[in-house]
């Protein structure tokens, strides 16, 4: 049966034309709104629409697949098309000369092919994510750069109080890894496949490719300025951004590895070394803590691993005016133990074990250290909150339940964090340190928190599960006003796990606060 292409057949259903028209973004405002509704409640429209949208990801995951692997060659010439377009049209309808040229191939087919092909290689793709994120209009929350890894590929958004917007969308980054902002939201850096990608976030923007070796690892300078990253073949280099160049400051054959950590100055990066290397031997014979000058390449052992072959010691962060590094184990991590904890002095090069354990959340602790040098760890079968510059131990009540994963508020005065197995909307929670206070704050109910970040001082991103979906919610809390929790976006993947065992949240989101504009 056929209709008018603008509203339900016999009452119930949209025709395939309409719904084609939906996610190509060619309908008026008023009508893609009737549809979205119409959506929600009709299973088998949105059978439809999920069919169309895939095969249209499919082909442009496709076109961009071709036009990166083909270049053209020296000798390619465009003379004979010029030639072609300088003489006169002839009065024949394109349909009828695909006819003639090409008997065997359904013409409407073709042009179907022809214009997704051009829909999707236009700016139209950002329709298509904001339609497939869901994206809020009225954003009431601090200005910030969001990553988020969905179906449609990486979508790169800029959120503020004028109207949140599409800055970038990348649909072949399907399966990006390690999603990391510069501190001034300016730059991303991600791994696809064995590549090393670095993205600037303003459109169009530079797009850079550094091969890897392997799994690397990567951090940002506090300035924004350099990328220090580990290449999988035990090379240590930084891109500078400015210059938009890579250099080594840690030769491949000294074996670095894992995460680098800058100091809190820039002035220094710490980094682990392993022989051989993970992925060469499961049997380690010499391991070690370093620290590099990325200005002059000079480099000093800070201590090392007296029993590689137990534990595989990677930084995390820097404490106490730069010296006092916190290292942790990451074969027990990858393991899927929680990793014990090591303090190490680099004024004596002195490397002890702290009798307290960590949770991991993929090549990262899930407990993360604060500016202060605080951190949560496990000991005793309590927790407790460890001070890394005087090895301390505060005990937490015991009301205070085990969190999920969590977050330091930029002062080091609250933590943030979510609690699993919690009711729906019951699952986030504040810790005030001082007076060990612990606040709930509840949510919509519907989903379940995964995960939560600070934005700013006075605002809270957090991940969030619907009931029975496969996709996850980023939400926007506020603290200090009467203002409900905001849904910004949905339809962002769930984490998988990789090389590491746990979620890996840093390979689906990604959040930067942004200075606000005067």
């Amino acid at each position: 049966m056929a209709s008018d292409g603008k509203h339900p057949l016999d009452g119930s259903h949209y025709d395939d034309i309409t719904l084609n028209e939906y996610v190509l973004g060619q309908l008026l405002p008023d009508q893609e709104e009737a549809i979205r509704r119409h959506l929600l409640s009709c299973a088998a429209c949105r059978a439809e629409v999920a069919e169309i949208e895939a095969f249209c990801r499919k082909l442009q995951i496709d076109l961009v697949a071709e036009l990166e692997r083909n270049t053209p060659t020296p000798q390619l010439s465009f003379d004979h098309i010029a030639a072609e377009w300088r003489k006169p049209p002839r009065r024949v309808a394109l349909a009828y000369r695909l006819q003639q040229r090409l008997p065997n191939v359904s013409t409407i087919a073709l042009l179907t092919v022809f214009l997704l092909a051009f829909v999707f290689l236009l700016p139209s793709g950002d329709l298509a994510a904001l339609r497939s994120l869901e994206l809020i209009e009225d954003y009431n929350g601090p200005p910030a750069m969001v990553a988020v890894t969905t179906d449609n590929g990486l979508v790169i958004l800029h959120l503020d109080s004028r109207q949140p917007e599409v800055v970038n969308q990348f649909p072949h980054l399907t399966d990006p890894r390690n999603l990391q902002f510069s501190p001034d939201g300016q730059w991303l850096a991600l791994q696809h496949g064995r590549t090393l990608h670095i993205l600037q976030t303003t459109s169009p923007g530079i797009h850079l490719r550094i091969p890897l070796a392997a799994s690397g690892d990567w951090s940002w300078s506090p300035d924004s300025r350099s990328l220090a990253y580990t290449d999988g073949s035990g090379a240590l280099a930084l891109f500078d951004t400015a210059e938009q160049v890579s250099r080594t400051i840690v030769p491949a054959e000294e074996h670095a590895w894992g995460m680098p950590v800058w100091t809190s100055d820039g002035a220094h990066i710490a980094y682990a070394t392993v022989h051989p290397l993970p992925d060469e031997s499961s049997t380690r014979t010499r391991q070690s803590l370093w620290r590099v000058t990325p200005a002059s390449g000079y480099r000093v052992e800070l201590a090392h691993n007296p029993n590689p072959d137990a534990a595989l010691l990677v930084p995390a962060a820097w404490a106490d005016r730069d010296s006092v590094l916190l290292a942790w184990d990451a074969s027990a991590g990858a393991a899927g133990h929680a990793p014990a904890l090591f303090r190490v002095d680099t004024r004596a090069h002195r490397i002890t074990a702290v009798n307290a354990q960590s949770l991991a959340q993929g090549a990262r602790l899930a407990w993360p250290v604060s500016p202060q040098g605080l951190t949560l760890a496990e000991h005793d079968d309590g927790l407790v909150i460890f001070n890394l510059s005087d090895a301390s131990y505060k005990p937490l009540p015991e009301h205070v339940p085990e969190p999920h994963a969590l977050e330091w508020a930029a002062n080091g005065a609250w933590i943030a964090y979510t609690i699993p197995g919690m009711p729906e909307g019951k699952g986030l929670y504040l810790f005030a340190l001082q007076d060990a206070a612990l606040r709930p704050i509840e949510l919509p109910g519907g989903a379940v928190e995964k995960a939560v970040f600070w934005a700013g001082i006075e605002h809270l991103f957090v991940i969030r599960q619907p009931r029975g979906s496969s996709v996850t919610e980023l939400w926007l809390v506020s603290l200090t006003s009467s203002q409900p929790p905001q849904r910004i976006l949905t339809n962002a993947r769930l984490p998988q796990t990789g090389p590491y065992v746990g979620w890996r949240w840093q390979d689906v989101f990604a959040m930067q606060m942004l200075k606000p504009q005067r």
